[in-house]
This record gives structure tokens, sequence and C-alpha cells, in this order.
């Protein structure tokens, strides 16, 4: 039986035989040492719960684990560790530290999204459901609007026995993630109106999306309660999972939606190991159908045993200081973190700038930013503008202010077609295409980007592990930059589509191929969808620009100023955050959710490792928004008025 995830996301190939270091002199591997806590959590091979605050270091505390866990023999050859993240990026980065960790072992870690590994499981054994589960012509992914929800439960209500009507109330915004994503599908569908009015409305959903005629429509929620079912109903697959993979990790756990607990439960609630990393204090998924106190109910189901970790890598201490103030609004047990960062001096940590105008502060920050570079060895990358959401309202002055400088800004939540511009930049698809136009537009002086690009090629063409095979792909990616190298010398940027462009480089390609790699290696990447981000963000990226080089820098805007919400923010870390819009306009549904708001405040003030400065307006401080003013104040925040 082939189990997603066996040759990990990047189809490298599992070691036979590895030398087993005793657990006693094992050693973390590219860092000096571990805090206390998180040496009980990593010898600790139990189920396990940790608690990791912002800048706690927690992906390279997995990836330690991985290695401890791996190295030692306790996840012993050919078993695997299965890692699941929410977010492409965190999967990759932690794939990526646990192969430059443990190179010998990275064919044993499998890491990639939640979404990804239970589409995975229905794409190999849909075939295994039930009878009354089967597909009857495959399916596309679409979720449904909360407009479309809305219209279903106006329809159900008509068409529902008397008896259920007055019991189908339910919240166009909440039923999917919480009515359908709570309920298991039984393996045989009920039939007949003898049901209640939860299991009514949900087959109900399930006949209009799924058991029809045609391709059926599912999102992830729906493929989740498959891939659920497909385990309970096949016990081998079910033991397959469980003797493959006998330690799992789960990071940004406070995250866990309800069918995602139920999923992880009916799969690795015996005989597994799993290790959950979150904090609730960063719980800002609830709209998505994050559960409340997800991590407590992990160790209370999985009788885990919690670890606090209590050191940040990434702030100094002013700013750890003004982060327990607003952690304990959210936590008052919550514990102070201790900085382990090197504070810089010459600056005020924290501050409260406001502005009469919009355009008076995205040219006084614009200013800043720039006298900041010029007398000092930052880039335009160590710093971001991060706003609570609605951020394409202040790209269009902050391009121009900061342009004016000769300084790049990219939104990251950017749309592209059905992605953002966060997600194109970091998808395998987009990172080969830029990485050969790279290479044909400028022959040398780019080693690494070779190297990638040649990586990914050996693993489109199965040639990861055989030396002719890889010379073959080195051979005819060498052949291809030189063609594509004649064609955009043939082809100005200044007058040559994006759509050509892309046509160009994917001919060059054996796309079947890539597609199968794609499919196969890294589940949730669509590759159309893709491209068409591709197409997009290249015709962006071309407009006003007459060389190849200069289209290619301003697509990746790897040395630009970083536009993005606090949402997408997380994870990410910068020299000095610009948390902009601190005003009833941007924080409008703050009232709707207070805790969740603060969480979302939370996490974006959190992301600055030495330089924080809030932005507000002179209206009215009044309200709910007052909260975040009073908190600012109790964490000594000073205020400067800038005109």
């Amino acid at each position: 039986m082939s189990i997603p995830g066996q040759q990990g996301p990047t189809g490298r190939p599992v070691p036979r035989a590895t030398t087993v270091v005793p657990a006693g002199e094992w050693r973390p591997i590219g860092i000096s040492d571990l805090e206390p806590a998180a040496w009980e959590a990593l010898r600790d091979t139990g189920n396990v719960a940790v608690v990791a605050g912002p800048g706690a270091g927690k992906t390279e505390f997995l990836a330690q684990r991985a290695a401890y866990l791996l190295q030692t023999g306790i996840c012993p050859w050919p078993q695997r560790i299965l890692a699941i993240s929410f977010k492409k990026d965190a999967a990759a980065n932690l794939d990526r530290r646990v192969a430059s960790r443990v190179p010998e072992h990275a064919g044993r870690f499998a890491s990639m999204t939640f979404d990804a590994f239970t589409k995975s499981l229905v794409d190999r054994f849909a075939a295994a459901l039930p009878a009354d589960w089967q597909m009857g012509d495959g399916y596309e992914i679409r979720t449904a609007t909360k407009p479309e929800v809305g219209q279903f439960l106006n329809d159900l209500a008509f068409s529902a026995p008397a008896a259920l009507v007055g019991q189908l109330g339910f919240q166009p915004g909440r039923f999917l993630p919480d009515v359908v994503g709570g309920w298991h599908l039984p393996q045989r569908l009920p039939t007949g109106d003898e049901v209640d009015a939860v299991t009514y409305a949900v087959r109900e959903w399930w006949h209009a999306r799924y058991l029809r005629a045609g391709t059926a429509e599912v999102d992830f929620v729906m493929l989740n309660r498959l891939a659920e079912l497909l385990v309970r109903a096949v016990p081998r697959l079910r033991r397959a999972l469980r003797m493959t993979y006998p330690v799992v990790f789960v990071d940004e756990f406070q995250d866990t939606t309800s069918a995602q607990f139920s999923f992880l439960t009916s799969v690795f609630g015996e005989k597994t190991a799993v290790t959950a990393v979150g904090d609730s204090k960063q719980r800002i998924m609830g709209w998505a159908g994050a559960l409340p106190e997800a991590l407590h109910r992990f160790t209370d189901a999985f009788g885990a045993t919690s670890y606090a970790l209590t050191w940040n890598f990434r702030s100094s201490d002013a700013l750890v200081e003004l982060q327990h103030v607003i952690a304990s609004k959210l936590d008052p047990t919550t514990v102070r973190a201790t900085s382990m960062a090197t504070a810089e001096v010459g600056h005020e940590p924290a501050v409260l700038w406001t502005f009469s105008r919009s355009d008076r502060e995205a040219t006084f920050i614009a200013d800043w930013i720039a006298r900041d570079i010029g007398a000092s060895d930052r880039m335009p990358s160590d710093f971001a503008l991060i706003a609570r959401q609605t951020i394409k309202e202040f790209e269009p002055l902050f391009r121009a202010r900061l342009a004016a400088h000769g300084i790049r800004v990219r939104n990251d939540d950017a749309r592209l077609g059905k992605m953002t511009l966060q997600d194109l930049l970091k998808s395998e698809t987009a990172r080969l295409l830029l990485g050969l136009l790279r290479l044909a537009n400028e022959p040398q002086g780019l080693a690494k980007v070779w190297r990638d690009v040649s990586a990914t090629m050996e693993r489109v063409h199965g040639a990861t592990d055989d030396d002719r095979a890889r010379h073959r792909v080195g051979k005819n990616l060498a052949d291809l930059t030189t063609q594509l190298r004649t064609w955009l010398r043939d082809h100005p940027a200044a007058t040559t589509s994006a759509a050509d462009t892309v046509k160009q480089v994917v001919g060059l390609l054996d796309s079947a191929a890539l597609r199968r790699y794609l499919k196969s290696a890294v589940p949730g990447e669509d590759f159309d969808i893709a491209l068409e981000a591709f197409e997009a963000r290249l015709q962006a990226a071309s407009d006003g620009t007459a060389e190849w080089g200069d289209v290619l820098d301003e697509f990746e805007g790897a040395n630009a100023v970083v536009l993005l919400t606090a949402h997408r923010s997380k994870g990410l870390e910068y020299h000095t955050v610009f948390f902009l819009g601190i005003h009833a306009r941007q924080w409008w549904a703050y009232a709707n959710d207070r805790r969740e708001g603060t969480s979302t405040f939370f996490v974006g003030l959190s992301r600055a490792a030495h330089r924080l400065i809030f932005t507000t307006d002179r209206t009215d401080r009044t309200g709910p928004i007052s909260d975040l003013f009073t908190m600012l104040t109790e964490a000594g925040v000073p205020e400067i008025d800038h005109g």
C-alpha cells in the first residue's frame, strides 16, 4: 500500500542504513543548545503539547526533535515522521531545516500541509470509499461563498420536513467549518426524513455538492471528512498509516478545526507519538473554524504532557515586555518570555505615531525608511508594513512615496487569480519558472539558482538517486536555458507579453512529468492555478520595464518593503515593523470578537525584532477600539504627533 508522503514532499530517496547515536550522547545540530523545557519536550517519546510563543523557535525545536528521533533510532528505519503544518511555506521551511540538519534521514521526514495530506489520501484511495460515497465523475475543488451557503440554507428551510424547519437556523459563516466539519460521515448515508436537523442539513449539502450527477464539488473541509471516513472504513489503511508514521508533528495547533482534530484522533489517536506545537494567544483563525482551547483539548484527548518554551530568540527585551502586556490580556497566567536577542541601542523600541492625513503618513514613513537605510546596513526587506485588513488601501500611497526613494514595495496580499502573491512566490511552480528565466537571462554567477532548479528537475524526472540520470537532466537543463536565452534576446521585455513568455518556458519543459510530480510530491499545488498567477504577476512586473533582469527582480520583490496583513505575517519576522491603521476603520470587527481581535493585534506586533512603530489618526478612540490604546498605554508606549 502506497502511503502519502512516502518519499517526502521533495521525493528524496530513503537510506537503508545509518549510524545510530545513543540518546544520551545526542546533541543539537546547527545551534549551540536548547532551553531546559525544550530538552525535556524533545526527549519525551510520548504525546507532547508544546506551548511556544512568538520568537520561541518552534520550527527549530521541531527540526531538532526530528533529528533526535531519527538519529537515535527512536523512530527506526524504515519508519517515518509526518509533519503537518497549516501553511505551505511553514511545511517547506521545516522540511528544509530537517534536510540541512540530518540529510542522511531527509527521506524519512514528510512535511506537508493538513489539506495536502487529507487530499492525497482521497486522491489515492477514493476507490476504497464505501459504496454510498463513491464519486461518479471525479471532483474539483471549489469553496462555496458565504452568499452561496446562505442561499442553500434558505432553500433548505423551504424543503425540509416541517418538524425540522425551526431547528435549521445555522449561521452561513459557521455552517461549513462547524456543522459540516463536525459531522462524521457514516458508512451508509442516512435516508428518509427521520433524522435530526444537523444530519438532514449536512446530508443535503453533500447531495447538492458531492453526491450529484457529473463532477463533484468539494472544499478542504469535505476532503477532510472523506479522508477520515476512509481511514475509519478501511482498517488496513489506518494500520499502514500508523506503522509508516509512528511519530507525527502538528504545527500551529491553536488553528486546528473540529474536522482536523477528529481526523487526527481517528487516524493517530493510538499507537502514535503526536507532538502538538502552538500558542493559544495566537489563535486568529476562529472565523475559519479553529477550535477554542485546541491545545488543552489535545492534552486531554491524547493524554499528552505539556511543556512551555519561554525563550524568545527574535525580539529585544523591551519588545518582549510589550508582548507580555498584551499576552496577559489573553492569558493572565502567561509567563513572561526571556529575550535571547541582542538589543540595539540608539532608537525607541516601540512608539505610536499620529498623523492627520494618510498622505502625510505615507510620506513621513517613506522618508524615514529611506534615511534609516542610508544611515545603516539595513535593506528594504528588513521593514514590514502590517495592517489588520484591507491592506490594499495603503498600497498606492506607500508604493508611490517609497518609489521616489528608489525603494520597492511588495504587497504579499495581492490577488493573482486564485492565489496571493505570498503563496505564489513560495510555490514550486513559480520557483522553477522564475529560476529558469534567471538562468537564461544571466548565465554566470547564479550557482545557487542552478542547484535549486537542477534539484527540482531531478525530482520531476525521478533522477535523484541515479548519477547517469542526473547527468542527463543537467545536460538537458543546459540546453533548455541556452534555447531560452536566445528567445529572450530576440524578445525584449518591453514588447513581449507575459502569456508568450510563459508559453515559451512551459513549452521547453515536460509539462506532463511536471504535473505528475506536483500531484504526487507537492499535493495541494495546482499547476494550472499557479501558472495563471505566474503569468499575471509577470505581466504586472513587465509594465514599463525594459530589461528582463529588472522584470524578474520586480516579480520576486526580494529586496522590497513588505506590505501584508497581520494574518499573513504570522511566522515571519522583520527588523522594523510599522503596524499601520490603529483606528476603527481597520479594526471595525474588533467588537465582534475581542479575544480574537487582541490575538491578531498580538500576532502583528510580535513580528518585530528591534523596532515597532504603531500608526493612527485623530479619529475617535472611544468604544471597543479604546482597548488597543489602553494596552499600549499600559505597556508604556509613547505617542508622537507628526501632524
